[in-house]
Protein backbone atom coordinates (compact mmCIF):
# COMPACT_ATOMS: atom_id res chain seq x y z
CA UNK A 1 0.00 0.00 0.00
CA UNK A 2 1.46 3.38 -1.00
CA UNK A 3 2.19 5.94 1.71
CA UNK A 4 -0.12 8.59 0.19
CA UNK A 5 -3.02 6.13 0.31
CA UNK A 6 -2.31 5.36 3.95
CA UNK A 7 -2.31 9.08 4.76
CA UNK A 8 -5.88 9.27 3.48
CA UNK A 9 -6.82 6.38 5.77
CA UNK A 10 -5.10 8.11 8.68
CA UNK A 11 -7.18 11.23 8.03
CA UNK A 12 -10.44 9.28 7.81
CA UNK A 13 -9.62 7.39 11.00
CA UNK A 14 -8.66 10.60 12.82
CA UNK A 15 -12.00 12.23 11.96
CA UNK A 16 -14.02 9.16 12.98
CA UNK A 17 -11.92 8.74 16.13
CA UNK A 18 -12.47 12.40 17.09
CA UNK A 19 -16.26 12.19 16.65
CA UNK A 20 -16.63 8.99 18.70
CA UNK A 21 -14.18 10.10 21.38
CA UNK A 22 -15.90 13.49 21.61
CA UNK A 23 -19.22 11.79 22.31
CA UNK A 24 -17.53 9.71 24.98
CA UNK A 25 -15.89 12.81 26.50
CA UNK A 26 -19.21 14.59 26.87
CA UNK A 27 -20.12 12.15 29.63
CA UNK A 28 -17.09 13.03 31.75
CA UNK A 29 -16.35 16.70 30.99
CA UNK A 30 -18.22 19.49 32.70
CA UNK A 31 -18.92 21.68 29.64
CA UNK A 32 -19.40 21.23 25.90
CA UNK A 33 -16.68 23.78 25.12
CA UNK A 34 -14.18 21.97 27.33
CA UNK A 35 -14.88 18.64 25.61
CA UNK A 36 -13.74 19.96 22.22
CA UNK A 37 -10.09 20.76 23.11
CA UNK A 38 -9.93 17.85 25.54
CA UNK A 39 -10.85 15.43 22.75
CA UNK A 40 -8.40 17.11 20.39
CA UNK A 41 -5.53 16.56 22.85
CA UNK A 42 -6.27 12.84 23.12
CA UNK A 43 -6.71 12.38 19.37
CA UNK A 44 -3.65 14.37 18.27
CA UNK A 45 -1.16 12.61 20.56
CA UNK A 46 -2.72 9.20 19.88
CA UNK A 47 -2.44 9.76 16.13
CA UNK A 48 1.21 10.78 16.53
CA UNK A 49 1.86 7.50 18.36
CA UNK A 50 -0.05 5.58 15.70
CA UNK A 51 1.88 7.12 12.81
CA UNK A 52 5.33 6.72 14.38
CA UNK A 53 4.63 3.10 15.35
CA UNK A 54 3.17 2.04 12.01
CA UNK A 55 5.35 4.01 9.60
CA UNK A 56 8.71 4.04 11.41
CA UNK A 57 9.02 1.49 14.21
CA UNK A 58 7.23 -1.39 12.47
CA UNK A 59 9.25 -1.49 9.22
CA UNK A 60 12.52 -0.50 10.89
CA UNK A 61 12.46 -2.95 13.81
CA UNK A 62 9.64 -5.52 13.71
CA UNK A 63 10.12 -6.44 10.04
CA UNK A 64 13.87 -6.71 10.65
CA UNK A 65 13.28 -8.88 13.75
CA UNK A 66 14.76 -6.32 16.15
CA UNK A 67 12.08 -6.96 18.76
CA UNK A 68 13.98 -5.82 21.86
CA UNK A 69 14.86 -2.47 20.30
CA UNK A 70 11.25 -2.02 19.17
CA UNK A 71 9.94 -2.72 22.68
CA UNK A 72 12.28 -0.22 24.32
CA UNK A 73 11.60 2.58 21.83
CA UNK A 74 7.86 1.86 21.85
CA UNK A 75 7.67 2.09 25.67
CA UNK A 76 9.60 5.37 25.61
CA UNK A 77 7.23 6.70 22.94
CA UNK A 78 4.16 5.69 24.98
CA UNK A 79 5.60 7.31 28.10
CA UNK A 80 6.33 10.59 26.31
CA UNK A 81 2.99 10.83 24.50
CA UNK A 82 0.97 9.67 27.52
CA UNK A 83 2.74 12.24 29.69
CA UNK A 84 2.07 14.93 27.10
CA UNK A 85 -1.67 14.11 27.25
CA UNK A 86 -1.67 14.19 31.06
CA UNK A 87 0.11 17.55 31.28
CA UNK A 88 -2.02 19.08 28.50
CA UNK A 89 -5.29 17.94 30.08
CA UNK A 90 -4.25 19.31 33.47
CA UNK A 91 -3.31 22.64 31.91
CA UNK A 92 -6.65 22.72 30.10
CA UNK A 93 -8.53 22.61 33.41
CA UNK A 94 -6.18 25.15 35.00
CA UNK A 95 -4.23 22.67 37.11
CA UNK A 96 -0.84 20.92 37.18
CA UNK A 97 1.02 17.98 38.72
CA UNK A 98 2.25 20.18 41.56
CA UNK A 99 -1.36 20.95 42.53
CA UNK A 100 -2.14 17.29 43.27
CA UNK A 101 -2.23 17.58 47.08
CA UNK A 102 -4.27 20.76 46.91
CA UNK A 103 -6.83 19.17 44.58
CA UNK A 104 -6.97 16.03 46.72
CA UNK A 105 -7.75 18.09 49.79
CA UNK A 106 -10.40 20.04 47.92
CA UNK A 107 -12.12 17.35 45.84
CA UNK A 108 -11.02 14.15 47.67
CA UNK A 109 -12.32 10.90 46.13
CA UNK A 110 -13.67 12.60 43.01
CA UNK A 111 -10.28 14.01 42.04
CA UNK A 112 -8.47 10.79 43.03
CA UNK A 113 -10.63 8.70 40.70
CA UNK A 114 -10.43 11.21 37.84
CA UNK A 115 -6.67 11.70 38.14
CA UNK A 116 -5.54 8.07 38.40
CA UNK A 117 -8.26 6.28 36.47
CA UNK A 118 -9.38 8.66 33.74
CA UNK A 119 -6.29 10.81 33.29
CA UNK A 120 -3.21 8.70 34.10
CA UNK A 121 -4.38 5.17 33.23
CA UNK A 122 -6.70 6.34 30.45
CA UNK A 123 -4.07 8.48 28.69
CA UNK A 124 -1.32 5.85 28.58
CA UNK A 125 -3.78 3.09 27.72
CA UNK A 126 -5.34 5.12 24.89
CA UNK A 127 -2.00 5.82 23.17
CA UNK A 128 -0.89 2.20 23.61
CA UNK A 129 -4.17 0.74 22.34
CA UNK A 130 -4.42 2.96 19.25
CA UNK A 131 -0.76 2.38 18.32
CA UNK A 132 -0.87 -1.39 18.73
CA UNK A 133 -4.19 -1.76 16.91
CA UNK A 134 -2.82 0.25 13.99
CA UNK A 135 0.35 -1.83 14.03
CA UNK A 136 -1.67 -5.06 13.93
CA UNK A 137 -3.80 -3.84 11.03
CA UNK A 138 -0.73 -2.76 9.04
CA UNK A 139 0.94 -6.16 9.63
CA UNK A 140 -2.21 -7.99 8.53
CA UNK A 141 -2.51 -5.87 5.37
CA UNK A 142 1.19 -6.31 4.51
CA UNK A 143 0.96 -10.05 5.10
CA UNK A 144 -2.07 -10.33 2.85
CA UNK A 145 -0.33 -8.31 0.14
CA UNK A 146 2.79 -10.49 0.42
CA UNK A 147 0.71 -13.66 0.11
CA UNK A 148 -1.07 -12.33 -2.98
CA UNK A 149 2.28 -11.36 -4.48
CA UNK A 150 3.65 -14.84 -3.85
CA UNK A 151 0.56 -16.41 -5.42
CA UNK A 152 1.02 -14.22 -8.50
CA UNK A 153 4.70 -15.12 -8.73
CA UNK A 154 3.88 -18.81 -8.34
CA UNK A 155 1.35 -18.61 -11.17
CA UNK A 156 3.86 -16.78 -13.35
CA UNK A 157 6.47 -19.42 -12.55
CA UNK A 158 4.09 -22.24 -13.52
CA UNK A 159 3.17 -20.47 -16.77
CA UNK A 160 6.84 -19.90 -17.52
CA UNK A 161 7.63 -23.56 -16.93
CA UNK A 162 4.73 -24.63 -19.17
CA UNK A 163 5.94 -22.32 -21.92
CA UNK A 164 9.47 -23.64 -21.53
CA UNK A 165 8.26 -27.23 -21.79
CA UNK A 166 6.16 -26.32 -24.79
CA UNK A 167 9.10 -24.88 -26.69
CA UNK A 168 11.83 -27.08 -25.28
CA UNK A 169 14.14 -28.91 -27.64
CA UNK A 170 15.77 -32.12 -26.48
CA UNK A 171 19.17 -30.89 -25.18
CA UNK A 172 21.00 -34.01 -26.35
CA UNK A 173 19.68 -33.50 -29.87
CA UNK A 174 20.70 -29.84 -29.70
CA UNK A 175 24.27 -30.58 -28.60
CA UNK A 176 24.64 -33.36 -31.16
CA UNK A 177 23.51 -30.93 -33.85
CA UNK A 178 26.02 -28.32 -32.67
CA UNK A 179 28.81 -30.88 -32.60
CA UNK A 180 27.93 -31.88 -36.16
CA UNK A 181 28.08 -28.23 -37.26
CA UNK A 182 31.33 -27.75 -35.34
CA UNK A 183 33.09 -30.64 -37.12
CA UNK A 184 31.74 -29.46 -40.47
CA UNK A 185 33.57 -26.18 -40.02
CA UNK A 186 37.00 -26.16 -41.59
CA UNK A 187 39.75 -26.49 -39.00
CA UNK A 188 41.46 -23.43 -40.36
CA UNK A 189 38.41 -21.33 -39.49
CA UNK A 190 39.36 -21.04 -35.82
CA UNK A 191 37.15 -18.00 -35.11
CA UNK A 192 34.02 -19.83 -36.25
CA UNK A 193 34.93 -22.89 -34.17
CA UNK A 194 35.59 -20.72 -31.14
CA UNK A 195 32.18 -19.03 -31.45
CA UNK A 196 30.53 -22.44 -31.71
CA UNK A 197 32.33 -23.62 -28.56
CA UNK A 198 31.26 -20.51 -26.66
CA UNK A 199 27.70 -20.86 -27.86
CA UNK A 200 27.68 -24.50 -26.71
CA UNK A 201 28.95 -23.38 -23.30
CA UNK A 202 26.08 -20.88 -23.04
CA UNK A 203 23.53 -23.58 -23.75
CA UNK A 204 25.17 -26.08 -21.40
CA UNK A 205 25.07 -23.55 -18.56
CA UNK A 206 21.42 -22.73 -19.19
CA UNK A 207 20.29 -26.33 -19.56
CA UNK A 208 22.31 -28.14 -16.92
CA UNK A 209 23.76 -25.76 -14.32
CA UNK A 210 20.98 -23.30 -13.53
CA UNK A 211 18.28 -25.55 -12.05
CA UNK A 212 19.17 -24.30 -8.55
CA UNK A 213 18.28 -21.14 -6.60
CA UNK A 214 21.89 -19.92 -6.60
CA UNK A 215 25.08 -20.65 -8.54
CA UNK A 216 28.75 -19.87 -7.82
CA UNK A 217 29.66 -16.37 -8.92
CA UNK A 218 32.58 -17.64 -11.03
CA UNK A 219 30.16 -19.83 -13.03
CA UNK A 220 27.81 -16.92 -13.63
CA UNK A 221 30.70 -14.68 -14.72
CA UNK A 222 32.03 -17.41 -17.03
CA UNK A 223 28.56 -17.56 -18.62
CA UNK A 224 28.65 -13.77 -19.07
CA UNK A 225 32.13 -13.93 -20.58
CA UNK A 226 31.01 -16.46 -23.20
CA UNK A 227 27.95 -14.35 -23.98
CA UNK A 228 30.09 -11.21 -24.35
CA UNK A 229 32.53 -12.99 -26.65
CA UNK A 230 29.72 -14.22 -28.89
CA UNK A 231 28.24 -10.72 -29.02
CA UNK A 232 31.66 -9.17 -29.62
CA UNK A 233 31.92 -11.13 -32.87
CA UNK A 234 28.74 -9.45 -34.10
CA UNK A 235 30.11 -5.96 -33.59
CA UNK A 236 32.19 -4.15 -36.15
CA UNK A 237 35.64 -2.73 -35.55
CA UNK A 238 34.28 0.58 -34.24
CA UNK A 239 33.02 -1.07 -31.05
CA UNK A 240 35.14 -1.37 -27.94
CA UNK A 241 34.19 -3.87 -25.21
CA UNK A 242 36.11 -3.95 -21.91
CA UNK A 243 35.55 -6.37 -19.02
CA UNK A 244 37.26 -5.92 -15.65
CA UNK A 245 37.32 -8.18 -12.58
CA UNK A 246 35.67 -11.27 -14.06
CA UNK A 247 38.58 -13.60 -13.19
CA UNK A 248 39.08 -12.33 -9.65
CA UNK A 249 35.77 -13.13 -7.95
CA UNK A 250 34.87 -16.35 -6.17
CA UNK A 251 33.58 -17.63 -2.84
CA UNK A 252 29.87 -16.72 -2.90
CA UNK A 253 26.71 -17.64 -4.78
CA UNK A 254 24.28 -15.54 -6.77
CA UNK A 255 20.86 -16.07 -8.32
CA UNK A 256 21.30 -17.45 -11.88
CA UNK A 257 20.52 -15.14 -14.82
CA UNK A 258 20.48 -12.10 -12.53
CA UNK A 259 23.27 -10.28 -14.38
CA UNK A 260 22.68 -11.30 -17.98
CA UNK A 261 19.79 -8.82 -18.60
CA UNK A 262 22.12 -5.97 -17.58
CA UNK A 263 24.73 -7.09 -20.11
CA UNK A 264 22.11 -7.71 -22.80
CA UNK A 265 20.88 -4.19 -22.16
CA UNK A 266 24.30 -2.79 -23.11
CA UNK A 267 24.50 -4.62 -26.43
CA UNK A 268 20.90 -3.81 -27.24
CA UNK A 269 21.17 -0.05 -26.69
CA UNK A 270 24.81 0.79 -27.42
CA UNK A 271 25.18 3.61 -29.95
CA UNK A 272 25.49 2.49 -33.58
CA UNK A 273 25.77 5.70 -35.57
CA UNK A 274 28.82 6.07 -37.83
CA UNK A 275 31.63 8.01 -36.18
CA UNK A 276 30.33 7.55 -32.64
CA UNK A 277 32.80 6.72 -29.90
CA UNK A 278 31.01 3.43 -29.22
CA UNK A 279 31.99 1.39 -26.21
CA UNK A 280 30.74 -1.04 -23.58
CA UNK A 281 32.49 -1.26 -20.21
CA UNK A 282 31.60 -3.95 -17.68
CA UNK A 283 33.27 -4.26 -14.28
CA UNK A 284 32.69 -6.18 -11.06
CA UNK A 285 34.29 -6.18 -7.63
CA UNK A 286 33.70 -6.85 -3.94
CA UNK A 287 33.76 -3.84 -1.63
CA UNK A 288 32.98 -3.84 2.12
CA UNK A 289 30.87 -7.00 1.94
CA UNK A 290 29.00 -5.91 -1.19
CA UNK A 291 29.24 -7.34 -4.70
CA UNK A 292 29.24 -4.45 -7.16
CA UNK A 293 28.43 -4.98 -10.85
CA UNK A 294 28.66 -1.98 -13.16
CA UNK A 295 27.78 -1.63 -16.83
CA UNK A 296 28.32 1.45 -18.95
CA UNK A 297 27.71 1.95 -22.64
CA UNK A 298 27.68 4.79 -25.10
CA UNK A 299 24.36 5.99 -26.49
CA UNK A 300 23.54 8.06 -29.54
CA UNK A 301 22.70 11.71 -29.04
CA UNK A 302 19.39 11.00 -30.72
CA UNK A 303 18.44 8.51 -27.98
CA UNK A 304 16.89 10.31 -25.03
CA UNK A 305 14.81 7.46 -23.65
CA UNK A 306 15.88 5.47 -20.62
CA UNK A 307 17.17 2.02 -21.45
CA UNK A 308 15.85 -1.20 -20.07
CA UNK A 309 12.12 -1.56 -20.43
CA UNK A 310 10.78 -4.95 -19.41
CA UNK A 311 14.24 -6.41 -18.73
CA UNK A 312 15.18 -3.98 -15.97
CA UNK A 313 11.64 -4.05 -14.60
CA UNK A 314 11.90 -7.81 -14.16
CA UNK A 315 15.31 -7.42 -12.55
CA UNK A 316 13.85 -5.01 -9.99
CA UNK A 317 11.08 -7.49 -9.13
CA UNK A 318 13.55 -10.36 -8.74
CA UNK A 319 15.79 -8.24 -6.52
CA UNK A 320 12.87 -7.30 -4.26
CA UNK A 321 12.00 -10.96 -3.81
CA UNK A 322 15.44 -12.57 -3.64
CA UNK A 323 17.47 -9.76 -2.03
CA UNK A 324 15.03 -7.72 0.12
CA UNK A 325 16.83 -4.89 1.93
CA UNK A 326 20.10 -6.29 0.55
CA UNK A 327 20.44 -4.65 -2.84
CA UNK A 328 20.85 -1.29 -4.53
CA UNK A 329 20.22 -0.56 -8.20
CA UNK A 330 21.19 2.86 -9.52
CA UNK A 331 20.92 4.24 -13.05
CA UNK A 332 22.56 7.29 -14.61
CA UNK A 333 21.43 8.50 -18.05
CA UNK A 334 23.18 11.28 -19.95
CA UNK A 335 23.23 12.39 -23.58
CA UNK A 336 26.20 10.19 -24.45
CA UNK A 337 26.22 7.26 -22.02
CA UNK A 338 24.09 4.96 -19.88
CA UNK A 339 25.54 3.80 -16.56
CA UNK A 340 24.00 1.11 -14.32
CA UNK A 341 25.29 -0.19 -11.00
CA UNK A 342 23.94 -3.18 -9.09
CA UNK A 343 25.12 -3.86 -5.54
CA UNK A 344 24.29 -7.02 -3.56
CA UNK A 345 25.07 -7.69 0.08
CA UNK A 346 27.11 -10.91 0.38
CA UNK A 347 28.19 -10.49 4.01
Amino acid sequence: MKIYKRKVYYLIFAVAFYILWFLYKLGGVSTFKLAIPSTAIDVVFSMIGLYITVEILLPRYIYKEKYSRFSIIFLILIFLLGSAIVLSQLKLVGSSITSYNENMAKYKQTFFYWFWSDLILGSYFLVTFISLIGCSIRMAVDRSAAEKKMETLEKEKIMSELMMLKHQINPHFLFNALNTVYYKIDKSNTSARKIMEQFSSLLRYQLYECNVPAVPIDKELEFLSNYIEVQRQRLNGNFKVDCVGFNKLTGFNIAPYLLIPLVENCFKHVSRLPGDNTYIAIACEIHNGWFRFNTKNSVSNEKNVVQGGIGLSNIRKRLEIMYPEKHMLSIEQTEDHFNLTLELSIA
